[in-house]
């Protein structure tokens, strides 16, 4: 319990009172659940001695008198039975979403090394599975972990105060329905981690899969991809039957001991009732308090694998919580960049300790204001030195200054509202254009929009679309073609108007026409920013001041450091 107490302790200590409200609430609802039992025992007792009483009055009063007592606190069990599920529940949904949110913060700190190293897969599966099962937890095994509690305490307390000899022969048939759903759920949460794992691999699976789909069919052998996704789909199918299998035998163990534990209250009773030792009220409501009792005691196998599979759950997502992301930012930048130029000194990256080194010893400078562009071979370190210069990565040796500041010093506001990136591959998101385009500033006005398009070389083609800004570009933007994804990423790029910008082969599948359109845009709206392209076109090269074929842009080394300084 140590992991899932250290993992949700902060969030429970956050809704304190509404856990104590819910609580207290199931505390009485237990208490009054049990008082059907007794009252239906007393009802039954004064009906054996009707023929006793004086007047029928006199036999109807005090059962009548139970009866309406009874509706009275039904009434207020069912108000006190809103409370709970609104207080539990409530907390229950409260935390799942306040973790799932602070998990979410993680992860955005995490660098791209980082995320690397965590399959998407993966934290799908942390997102989904684990969360559930905390859920689960947080839901139902609290919930119902305190109804069982306080419902057994009461009803034995009252069985025993009844009749203790009785009570303690139909209790212990009930007691081994635990102990042996226990069982059965361990050995169906080994096979559940099978089903996880099953399930996590047609998800990754499809992770690689559906984003690549079109492309895929045109080069990949559609019976090969079926074959695969069928073995994968086959394999969770498996697994799942095999946890089906188990589970199936849950319900008819409990009513096999429930039924013993009516039958005892039936033969032993009815002995008890022939010697005079107790009533036929009694043997009524014990044969309730059974009934009552089947499922808190078939459930606490239940709960209890429940709480081992939260218990899991806790222990990978602490796990998750306590990944450092390899690069740290500070809270504000230590001195603010006194210009948007780059400078770079024995800089060298490998992306493993024991791998090769991508780039080695690069020293050069990029003036304030200046446009290079970098025309080298493909697996050259284009854009590893394109993700070193926005600080996706940091150098394994060596150092990058950026308006003369380390970038180490600057905060991650200040980098990427100064930096405008636009990657190799972008992202998108599912939605519309606007929306996408709002993610950079979401306070941004339609005329904003349409001027980022506009200098992006897309507005035309947009203002043709039926619904225009609002066009939905589907799953990952999977409506949108190559360049019209390169185009829309920078036209998210330059609606922040940064003073830099870093494009990694940006006009790679756009026509010559297109290309020299947009850079004449960037040379009349963006002329006064750094530029830094990486790009095999030509049509690039009357925009730019230099056109590098190495990366060498070297300055001898004190004028490096005096000028970076």
């Amino acid at each position: 319990m140590q992991p899932l107490l250290r993992l949700l302790w902060p969030f429970y200590r956050r809704y304190a009172l509404l856990g104590l409200a819910g609580v207290l609430a199931v505390a009485a609802v237990n208490f009054l659940a049990v008082l059907p039992g007794w009252v239906t025992g007393r009802v039954i007792d004064h009906l054996t001695e009707v023929q006793r009483a004086a007047s029928a009055r006199q036999a109807l009063m005090p059962i009548l008198a139970y009866l309406g007592g009874l509706a009275l606190l039904m009434l207020l069990r069912a108000a006190l039975m809103v409370a709970m599920r609104l207080s539990l529940v409530v907390l229950s949904r409260r935390v799942e979403r306040d973790h799932r949110a602070y998990l979410l913060q993680k992860l955005l700190q995490w660098d791209l090394l980082t995320l690397h190293q965590h399959p998407t897969g993966e934290l799908l599966t942390h997102f989904t599975e684990d969360l559930n099962r905390l859920r689960n937890f947080t839901g139902p095994v609290v919930l119902y972990g305190l109804q069982t509690i306080f419902l057994v305490l009461f009803t034995g307390a009252l069985m025993f105060y009844t009749e203790p000899r009785l009570a303690l022969f139909t209790l212990l048939p009930l007691v081994l329905i635990g102990p042996l759903t226990y069982l059965l759920r361990q050995e169906a949460l080994t096979r559940g981690h099978r089903q996880q794992q099953a399930f996590a691999a047609m998800s990754a699976f499809l992770q690689q899969v559906y984003p690549f789909l079109r492309p895929l069919r045109a080069i990949a052998d559609p019976s090969a991809l079926a074959k695969e996704w069928h073995k994968r789909t086959q394999a969770h199918r498996q697994a799942s039957l095999s946890v089906a299998r188990i589970e199936a035998y849950l319900h008819p163990l409990t009513l096999l001991f429930v039924g013993i534990s009516l039958t005892v209250v039936l033969i032993y009773g009815g002995i008890r009732v022939t010697e005079g030792k107790t009533t036929v009220g009694t043997i009524g409501a014990f044969s309730l308090y059974v009934v009552q009792l089947m499922f808190p005691l078939s459930a606490v196998g239940w709960l209890i694998s429940l709480v081992q599979q939260a218990r899991a759950s806790a222990e990978r997502l602490l796990a998750l919580q306590a990944v450092s992301p390899r690069l740290r930012f500070p809270a504000v930048s230590l001195r603010p960049p006194a210009h948007h130029g780059w400078a770079w000194e024995a800089l060298s990256f490998r992306y493993s300790p024991d791998g090769p080194f991508v780039l080695s010893g690069l020293r050069g400078k990029v003036a304030p204001g200046e446009k290079i562009a970098f025309s080298l071979p493909m697996g050259s370190g284009k854009t590893t030195l394109a993700r070193l210069l926005s600080r996706h990565l940091d150098p394994t040796e060596g150092e990058i200054w950026f308006g003369g500041v380390p970038l180490p010093n600057l905060s991650w506001e200040d980098l990427r509202q100064r930096i405008g990136y636009v990657p190799q591959q972008p992202f998108l998101l599912s939605g519309s254009l606007a929306e996408n385009l709002r993610l950079v500033r979401p306070e941004a006005s339609q005329r904003e929009l349409w001027q980022a398009l506009e200098w992006a070389g897309l507005a035309e083609e947009v203002a043709a679309l039926p619904k225009g800004l609002q066009t939905d570009i589907g799953l990952w933007g999977q409506q949108v073609s190559g360049g019209q994804r390169q185009r829309l990423a920078l036209a998210m790029t330059l609606l922040k108007k940064p003073g830099a910008l870093i494009l990694d082969d940006t006009f790679a599948p756009l026509d010559s026409e297109k290309v020299k359109e947009i850079l004449a845009h960037l040379h009349r709206h963006f002329g006064h920013a750094t530029w830094v392209i990486f790009t095999h076109r030509t049509e690039v090269q009357p925009f730019v001041d230099r056109w590098e074929t190495t990366f060498q842009v070297g300055l001898p080394r004190k004028e490096a450091e005096t000028w970076c300084r």
